[in-house]
């Protein structure tokens, strides 16, 4: 006769920050994983209700996307951006804006799922770090519109990319980490204090034009300066080199921006493990 062992892992609030880094990380996967089904199931229905009961229907959902960007597009045609170093104002403009939505969507992201989901929290059992992933798959079918339109503008300026821009999925990596970790430390701090996401949004609104993302920064300035401990200067700019020159730009500032940006992410997936019972109001 032979006898079976079933190990059952139990989870309390009070459990979580017994375990370790490493554990807690794995185990945040492994509720992505398990969750995969239902996260495209929450990404269908987001992606059907945002366009219920409009004219144009599933349309607006490709539409919205790329308003932002026509505008850069045509305010570069008329002269107001300039070129930057032999590739065409529009594309570099629109190229750069498009990291800009990816890497603030990334910090606003975790923001509006926790704010949003602690209304329902007691109703669901649907994980908030697999609520949170739902969100960024909208943000990478945005972000897919957006290039597509980038593509174009491309095509139409003949500003085409260096080869170097297949390494830039590698290259921009850090950066994901940096925004989402930072996404996900500003998520839990908000569940405090109200306040954060509204400074957040203020901040990212008023920074794209002091970043470097739209106009070129003179060389030795005091703002060029500041922007070397800016992530969003720092890994946009890296991005556009690669992409349109070639050339790595690892640059101390991005070398630091990349160590650092590991340890926020791993601090962040960490604390956002062991919190997320005491935000959902179980505890």
């Amino acid at each position: 006769m032979t006898s079976q062992t079933n190990h059952l892992r139990t989870i309390t609030p009070s459990g979580r920050s017994q375990e370790s880094v490493k554990n807690s990380i794995w185990h945040l996967f492994e509720e992505i994983w398990k969750s995969r089904k239902h996260i495209r199931i929450v990404f269908k229905e987001n992606f059907r209700a945002s366009s219920a009961g409009t004219g144009f229907g599933a349309l607006w959902n490709y539409i919205l996307p790329l308003v932002p960007l026509t505008i850069y597009w045509f305010l570069a045609r008329f002269r107001v951006f300039p070129s930057f170093e032999g590739v065409d104002g529009a594309v570099f403009i629109t190229y750069g804006v498009t990291l800009w939505f990816v890497f603030a969507g990334c910090i606003q992201i975790p923001i509006q799922v926790v704010q949003s989901r602690q209304k329902d929290s007691m109703k669901t059992a649907f994980p908030l770090i697999a609520a949170i992933m739902a969100g960024f798959a909208n943000l990478v079918f945005e972000t897919s519109v957006r290039l597509g339109l980038v593509s174009v503008i491309v095509l139409a300026t003949q500003s085409w990319p260096h080869w170097g821009v297949l390494f830039l999925p590698l290259a921009m990596l850090p950066a994901i980490f940096f925004f989402g970790g930072l996404g996900l430390l500003l998520s839990l701090m908000n569940v405090i204090y109200k306040d954060v996401s509204r400074v957040t949004t203020i901040v990212l609104q008023y920074g794209i034009f002091i970043s470097g993302v739209l106009f070129p920064l003179a060389q030795g300035g005091l703002l060029s300066f500041l922007n070397q401990f800016n992530p969003f200067y720092v890994f946009i700019e890296a991005s556009r080199y690669l992409a349109f020159q070639g050339e790595l730009m690892f640059t101390p500032s991005y070398i630091i921006m990349s160590i650092l940006s590991v340890v926020i992410f791993v601090k962040a997936l960490r604390m956002f493990y062991v919190m997320e019972y005491r935000i959902r109001g179980l505890v």
